[in-house]
């Protein structure tokens, strides 16, 4: 069995790199996660902090692999499903970006990122009224007010902008 957090003193380094992604230092952080052993190269949080830094260089197909990997090895973890579907969202594959995200949605109800990233999904594919619905849905499921700041901050949803601006005022 795979743990999730290797030991130590890997967890450190991945502790460091998670920290200098936060920084904003995708160097460093890919540095750190060099030093951490192979043999724990494939924990979950592990691979995870790898498909970070690949989406923050934006090699959007080398983090699509990470996120398959992660489907593959972790089938019950959320994070690989829509790590695969961001991936997937960002090689304009919006469609196959929302089956993957589909597959894991009941699964993980709580889970307000899902229905959030459906929504930008829908709306890269101009189907507004199934982006509204999605974003309604995350923001029964998540923190309302929360859902509502990330999603006027986020250029994916600029078409409903407006739309969300009336929501916040409520």
């Amino acid at each position: 069995m795979i743990e999730s957090v290797p030991p130590h003193p890997d967890n450190v380094h991945l502790q460091f790199a998670r920290g200098w992604l936060e920084l904003g230092d995708v160097a460093e952080a890919e540095a750190e996660l060099r030093n951490i052993r192979p043999q724990y190269s494939g924990c979950p949080d592990v691979l995870e902090v790898r498909f970070q830094v690949l989406a923050r260089r934006q090699c959007y197909g080398e983090a699509l692999a990470i996120a398959e990997q992660q489907v593959a090895d972790f089938p019950l973890d959320f994070r690989g499903h829509m790590n695969r579907g961001n991936a997937l969202f960002w090689l304009d594959r919006s469609q196959e970006a929302i089956d993957s995200v589909m597959t894991i949605l009941e699964a993980h109800p709580k889970v307000a990122a899902l229905p959030y990233n459906l929504a930008c999904y829908w709306m890269k594919l101009n189907q507004t009224e199934e982006a509204v619905r999605w974003l309604e849905t995350a923001m029964r499921v998540g923190q309302r007010k929360g859902v509502l700041q990330h999603a006027l901050a986020d250029p994916d949803l600029r078409p409903i902008w407006d739309y969300i601006r009336k929501l916040d005022e409520e």
